[in-house]
């Protein structure tokens, strides 16, 4: 890849994020297409960026392109320099080339092999996918014969969100040492709307001279799915601890199936009958995320002005930051009057939250909605459901409150450090995952010299690997001062594992 530099003078600036990237469907040689753009050049003239997450040629490889639309108006060939790139969260580039090409109408010229796709999802994936966003940005500038005019300077910021649903299941199969290897053990998973999407079967291969393997089919009868990735685990007797039984992932093709082998033999399983099959049942826990299209396709800003090597002009920073914000309707802010006004009055409050100071009514379709965990309490004879109480008295009332307003309304108000943190643990307890991820980007963002050693803690407790990353980056790069504070002499007391694997993590990356 050329090291020379695009020229400013007369350039744009394509900026295009990908959320949930990490659920790219495309195979080798399928593309994700950015939004259309036009330049002027003079004449108007329409452009896209091709991305294929598999290759286009190389599977090991994300291969990047520039592609000029076969419906478009001027000259037959545009000869432009520009350059590719990968960014990282503040706007510095990762992986760059820079090319020249005279495009014809529907030609493209790119890079075949921009980046390991190992690198990108695996060894660097904090830098090049926060939060699970990989941004690409393409600068043109025109050639010297179409330039002579001069043009304005355009930065376009574009985003794609691919939609990912996630569901949380506890599995449970009984007489497990029992199973018969010609036998299944099957359930469905349904929608809200209680229409089937996947089916999943559990059977035995292998025995007699050979250890018989766990095996997991599954069987897309949704035709909307495209992708699916599912992590197993086994829970153990007291369900307080959980051992990873594997993590797979399949394309989803509608009455086609794909089948896991887990980590797991029956008969290491039953060695250790009374921690995983305690009375004979094992219990599986499943989390699973479908990719089901795209969610939002569209550019988002055009902002006009100097185009720099490293953008760090507030438009960009402000951009890179954030989620994509859902595109409120007079008929959702409606609805969000709705909602308030229920959580406000409290009529037909059939739940209360109980804390040790405070009790707060509640709607419990509301809390089965947003949430698999209170889904699970309200859904079976659990206590919850048969005392009309949930007890939280592990969290301030204030976190009540805001667990509440999010639960009912989907937003959250302008909360300070501590408020964060305590809702991140709610939001993990309950698994609502929207709202962990958000608390879990604030702390990214808001990382100091004071909470730093906190945010690790919760982050391993928790098992937020990107957090906690974010967060041992931040303390090595801080070091001389983190490791002489107060908190870092507390962590090293309290978790002295967890502080041996960050102080060495520099060392064993080396």
């Amino acid at each position: 890849m050329a090291d020379q530099e695009i020229n400013q003078k007369n350039c744009y600036s394509i900026t295009w994020a990908i959320n949930n990237f990490s659920y790219c469907w495309q195979r080798k040689n399928e593309a994700i297409v950015s939004p259309i753009f036009s330049i002027c050049i003079p004449e108007e003239t329409k452009w896209k960026l091709l991305l294929f997450p598999r290759g286009s040629s190389h599977g090991n490889f994300i291969a990047f392109y520039l592609y000029r639309e076969q419906n478009c108006n001027g000259a037959e060939n545009i000869e432009v320099e520009y350059s590719l790139e990968f960014l990282a969260a503040d706007g510095s580039i990762l992986t760059k080339g820079e090319l020249k090409y005279s495009f014809c109408k529907g030609s493209r010229w790119g890079y075949p092999r921009f980046q390991t796709r190992d690198l990108v999802f695996v060894t660097k994936r904090m830098k090049y996918l926060p939060q699970d966003i990989l941004t690409a940005r393409c600068r043109m500038k025109l050639s010297k014969l179409l330039s002579e005019k001069s043009v304005e300077n355009r930065n376009i910021f574009a985003r794609t969100i691919i939609n990912v649903e996630r569901k949380y299941l506890l599995w449970t199969i009984e007489e497990f040492s029992s199973l018969a290897p010609d036998q299944k053990e099957s359930f469905a998973i349904k929608s809200a709307s209680k229409e089937p999407l996947i089916k999943v079967d559990l059977f035995l291969t292998g025995g007699q001279y050979s250890e018989e393997k766990i095996n997991i089919n599954i069987c897309s009868v949704d035709r909307g799915m495209k992708f699916l990735t599912m992590k197993t685990f086994l829970l153990d007797a007291a369900e307080n601890d959980e051992a990873d039984a594997g993590e797979f992932e399949c394309w989803c093709e509608f009455g086609k199936s794909s089948t896991f082998t887990l980590y797991f033999s029956r008969s290491e399983l039953m060695r250790d009958g009374d921690l995983y099959l305690p009375d004979d049942v094992l219990s599986l826990k499943l989390e699973l995320a479908t990719s089901t299209g795209f969610a939002f396709e569209g550019v988002e800003e055009i902002d006009f002005g100097r185009i720099s090597q490293k953008t760090s002009n507030e438009v960009l920073e402000n951009w890179l930051k954030c989620h994509a914000e859902r595109k409120i309707t007079e008929n959702s802010c409606a609805l969000l009057t709705d909602l308030i006004s229920l959580y406000k009055n409290q009529t037909l409050c059939d739940v209360k939250f109980k804390t040790n100071t405070n009790v707060f009514p509640v709607h419990s379709l509301i809390l089965v909605a947003r949430s698999p965990v209170f889904r699970a309490m309200f859904s079976t004879d659990m206590e919850e459901k048969m005392s009309g109480c949930v007890d939280m008295s592990d969290f301030p009332d204030e976190t009540v409150q805001q667990l509440l307003l999010y639960l009912y309304t989907d937003r959250l108000e302008k909360l300070e450090w501590e408020d964060i943190y305590q809702l991140y643990k709610a939001a993990d307890k309950y698994a609502i995952i929207a709202l962990k991820d958000q608390c879990s980007s604030f702390l990214k963002v808001n990382l100091n010299m004071e909470n730093a050693c906190r945010t690790l803690i919760l982050s391993d407790l928790h098992q937020d690997e990107d957090l906690k990353l974010i967060a041992q980056d931040f303390i090595l790069k801080n070091a001389k001062e983190v490791f002489k504070s107060e908190e870092w002499k507390l962590l090293a007391d309290s978790n002295s594992k967890l502080a041996l694997e960050t102080a060495l993590r520099n060392w064993n990356e080396e």
